[in-house]
């Protein structure tokens, strides 16, 4: 006889949907939000986070190759969880804590998924939260945008390169 149990939760298909959904729904929300204020503006400040968190997330997952609690590759960080977090970063920088309180809410529940799930590990979730926060953070509040950069490729007779310039 037991004194006390542990709970156990079984996994859910719904939920993992829900995170699958969530993903790419709270972008497309903030999206939507940006068209309903006319803020151009921002639906830019927007994708190039969406692009950043995108290349970046899976530069690191290529890099890093972590295993899955499921036991397959690209653990870390969670794409899912950097999606969301992004979307809901840009939320919160951009129209504050009306829109960016229940927007991380949501992406909370998009990185729960993806443990449930048995996808991702707490450490991959996490870090998908703040690199999706952190990438939104340099181009909203600190207005690193890619519209100061510059990339142009050359060649020359003795090999070719890339000349990368951006203004500050």
């Amino acid at each position: 006889m037991s004194f006390f149990s542990i709970p156990v939760f079984a996994k859910s298909d719904k939920l993992e949907k829900v995170g699958d959904v969530g993903q790419y729904g709270i972008p497309l929300v903030a999206g939507a939000i940006s068209l309903y204020h006319l803020d151009g503006e921002g639906l830019v400040e927007l994708g190039e986070g969406a692009v950043w968190t995108a290349l970046t997330t899976h530069l690191l997952k290529s890099t890093i190759d972590a295993k899955r609690p499921d036991g397959t590759d690209e653990s870390f960080p969670s794409a899912h969880t950097a999606s969301a977090a992004q979307g809901a970063a840009y939320l919160q920088f951009r129209y504050g804590y009306q829109y960016g309180i229940p927007a991380y809410i949501a992406a909370g529940v998009v990185g729960y998924s993806r443990i449930d799930a048995e996808r991702h590990h707490w450490r991959d979730v996490f870090a998908g939260l703040a690199l999706g926060t952190g990438v939104q953070y340099l181009i909203s509040e600190q207005g690193w945008s890619v519209t100061e950069l510059a990339i142009v490729p050359y060649w020359e007779s003795k090999g070719l390169g890339v000349a990368i310039s951006w203004r500050y």
